[in-house]
């Protein structure tokens, strides 16, 4: 079968997916695609086209699913059911702390005392979007996930993106990566903080924020069908997770303690110097304003579609 009769087919009328799927499975670009329609396809490409398409129409399973890779910041990261789907709103982030990093680098250059955090990492777009980004910022990088098959993917894409290009030109990686499977910051509990205290720390967390009932009123049957479902939600406010790491923070660095102690002298900042990056709704941000507001700052840096903030938040 010549390539254009399969791709006029009338009982195939998603034709944009169509031209996906034999993009991937014949291995060309788009524009080889038009310039040769009269090419034979064998039964094979065939085959894998039609049951790529049966899985896409009628099962309703994401098209990033399918093809096994999604196109974010303009790299392929690896994605499958036991990763989310990257979302444009996760770019803005992505920006945000490259503008804190170049805005700090005008004050001091160093880098060797330089940590970025991802917590519930997923594939792994945040941080290695922000390493690709930012590569000579960082010395050191830790990035977790409760999940370790969620890990798994992110070493793949970490690999596939960092490692293997790199090498490809330079001589080592600049910078130490530890993967852990953690719960949120439990990996650092039994961390001394004279030790994190000398670390300028970045901390990138997209951590489930959707309440309950909104997901399931609000939320596409595909999207609840094929994705993670932990992956957005947690609980009545959504808030849970971002409210459970920040008193793993609080924990950590005894804040009201150094409050007393160093009252006129030094501020709990100076005890954990951590920048954190969080996502989540306008409504939200004003919830744990209204909670944490003795202990942290909350700057709202980016806004995504009126309704999704990306914020900036420093102890106080």
């Amino acid at each position: 079968m010549k390539l254009w009769d399969l791709l006029w087919r009338s009982d195939l009328t998603e034709k944009f997916v169509l031209q996906k799927f034999l993009c991937n499975f014949l291995q060309c670009s788009r524009e080889e695609l038009r310039t040769t329609m009269d090419r034979e396809i064998s039964d094979e490409i065939i085959q894998k086209v039609l049951v790529a398409y049966k899985s896409y129409v009628e099962d309703k399973k994401p098209l990033e699913y399918i093809l096994g890779h999604v196109d974010f910041f303009g790299r392929e990261f690896i994605v499958n059911e036991a990763t989310l789907i990257p979302r444009p709103e996760t770019e803005y982030m992505i920006t945000a702390v490259t503008e804190y990093i170049n805005e700090k680098w005008k004050m001091n250059n160093e880098k060797w005392m330089n940590l970025l955090l991802d917590i519930g990492t997923g594939c792994g777009v945040l941080w290695i979007s922000v390493l690709l980004q930012n590569p000579d910022f960082f010395s050191r990088a830790i990035f977790s996930d409760y999940y370790a098959n969620a890990l798994e993917v992110a070493k793949i894409n970490y690999q596939t993106l960092i490692t293997s290009q790199w090498l490809m030109t330079n001589e080592q990686w600049p910078i130490k990566v530890d993967f852990l499977q953690s719960d949120l910051l439990d990996f650092i509990k039994d961390w001394n903080i004279e030790t994190l205290k000398d670390w300028s720390i970045v901390l990138v967390a997209n951590l489930p924020y959707i309440p309950e009932e909104m997901f399931e009123s609000n939320v596409s049957d595909n999207v609840k069908k094929w994705e993670p479902k932990p992956a957005f939600v947690w609980w009545d406010d959504g808030l849970d997770y971002y409210k459970i790491m920040l008193d793993q923070i609080l924990k950590l660095v005894e804040s009201r303690k150094y409050k007393v102690e160093s009252k006129n002298q030094h501020s709990p900042f100076s005890f954990l110097p951590i920048v954190m990056f969080l996502e989540m709704m306008t409504w939200q941000v004003d919830v744990l304003r209204q909670l944490y507001d003795e202990d942290f700052i909350f700057e709202e840096v980016k806004t995504f579609h009126f309704n999704i903030r990306i914020l900036k938040v420093t102890l106080k």
